[in-house]
């Protein structure tokens, strides 16, 4: 008998009793890939979604339930999550960095004003009805847990805030308690897979490059999981879509699925079978619409443009930014020495298509690409890393494009090459990391069928 459960993540649930307008609020809002005054319409329609499939029983969330901590954002949410279990949902979560007082506001005019906050002390009792009461172990340190959500599944609720500050990982006795869970699990006849909120596994290759795009000390992590048997990870936190393996040095597999943002650009959920065959189906679904003023656009559409917004803000902070530009132009005293018009090299990278840069640079790009605006797409490209499924594979016109203008730059990244390829072998070849960002063959990151066998535990 198959069995189904929803994964959604970084709900990020801002109450509607505060106040979010004015300066104040514009200004977080443009640097920000989800929505955050819009959470409670947009949670509420995705919600009505996973109510409506009568078939489908178990929602998994792991974490950044509400925007910064607000104890006002966490009575509101745990109201959607008790109207979903007298729907009949079965709810298992854990917490995460959003989910304690982090500076809690709520925005009026130019001002933050301080609100209540959560204590992460008390999260775990807020939230027992909702994985922790119904656990069958707890590691009550770690506020993780072992639930038993099948007929011969198991779930391991792995909370991994670390020391709540730089490390964000699993704690040694943290690490202990979990391989002797999934050793119990495998001698009791019981599969079982897990869920943090930060990644286990970096998704794409820029993201080894950022400190909390995976656990603290993933690799090693990732060796114990994979070797002890665990082969299948459910994750969020940089709200993208991606399906990610990883190889121990001894042969053994773990996939890390992580989930986009439920109330951002890539707004996603998903739907995940473990079905007769011992095989694991996922599919992705969004967030049709929500009831709120999207300016005539669609619920996606609005979501892009709200991503678009931020990355087009820091691409023209960089055009026009001076202190940008004496930083990669090596100080100020020989930016003075270049007579760089900053605001004219903002205004040619408004205006610079492919068709111009092709030019400058004395390469060809297909006609069909031609006359696109360079800074669109820039903001493309970084939005494919998130959405996932990056289309510009090798054969086509962008992957081309791009790979024509790498070599023409080579005599520039071979100096970066040179200088950093050492300390970070990432770097040592710029135009494969580039190159391997913007296309995906395997296609995959959005609906997968994972060979994993998960019933060659059953007794």
């Amino acid at each position: 008998m198959s069995v189904s459960f929803y994964l959604v993540t970084d709900t990020h649930y801002y109450d509607s009793s505060f106040k979010a307008q004015g300066e104040a609020y514009e200004r977080r809002s443009r640097t920000d890939q989800k929505c955050v005054a819009e959470t409670p319409a947009i949670i509420d329609a995705g919600f009505k979604q996973l109510a409506d499939d009568k078939e489908t029983d178990i929602i998994l969330i792991p974490g950044d339930l509400v925007y910064r901590g607000e104890y006002q954002s966490h009575v509101g949410f745990r109201e959607r999550l008790y109207k979903l279990k007298e729907q009949g949902k079965k709810i298992y979560l854990i917490t995460a960095r959003h989910d304690y007082a982090e500076n809690p506001c709520e925005f009026d005019g130019d001002k933050e004003i301080p609100v209540k906050g959560m204590d992460r002390d008390d999260l775990r009792d807020f939230y027992k009805d909702f994985g922790f009461g119904d656990s069958i172990c707890e590691h009550r340190k770690s506020m993780s847990y072992v639930a038993q959500i099948a007929d011969g599944i198991r779930l391991l609720a792995l909370n991994c805030d670390g020391d709540c500050k730089g490390f964000k990982g699993i704690w040694e006795d943290q690490m202990e308690w979990a391989l002797e869970q999934i050793k119990k699990a495998h001698d009791e006849g019981q599969y079982i897979f897990a869920m943090t909120h930060y990644p286990l596994l970096p998704f794409s290759p820029i993201m080894n490059m950022i400190g909390d795009a995976k656990l603290t000390d993933w690799q090693e992590c990732a060796n114990k999981f994979a070797d002890a048997g665990l082969d299948l990870i459910f994750t969020g936190h940089m709200h993208a879509q991606a399906v990610t393996e990883y190889t121990t040095p001894s042969g053994s597999k773990i996939t890390d699925v992580q989930t986009g943002c439920f109330v951002g650009c890539p707004c996603a959920y998903r739907k995940v079978t473990f079905d007769d065959d011992g095989t694991v189906d996922i599919k992705s679904y969004t967030i049709n619409d929500f009831d709120y003023d999207k300016g005539g656009r669609t619920a996606q559409e609005y979501f892009q443009w709200r991503f678009d917004r931020m990355i087009t803000d820091i691409i023209d902070a960089m055009a026009y930014d001076f202190a940008f530009f004496t930083r990669l132009f090596g100080g100020p005293e020989k930016n003075k020495k270049l007579k760089i018009p900053i605001t004219a090299v903002g205004r040619l990278l408004q205006k610079l298509t492919l068709k111009k840069l092709s030019r400058i640079l004395c390469f060809k790009v297909d006609k069909s690409i031609e006359n696109r605006l360079v800074k669109d797409v820039g903001v493309e490209l970084v939005r494919n890393i998130f959405v996932g499924n990056e289309p510009y594979v090798k054969g086509t016109p962008m992957y081309d494009a791009v790979e024509k203008l790498l070599k023409r730059l080579h005599p520039v990244t071979h100096i970066i090459e040179n200088k950093l390829g050492d300390k970070n072998p990432l770097l040592s070849d710029i135009d494969s990391f580039v190159l391997s960002m913007i296309g995906d063959e395997r296609q995959r990151d959005y609906n997968a069928v994972l060979n994993i066998n998960w019933k060659r535990y059953k007794i």
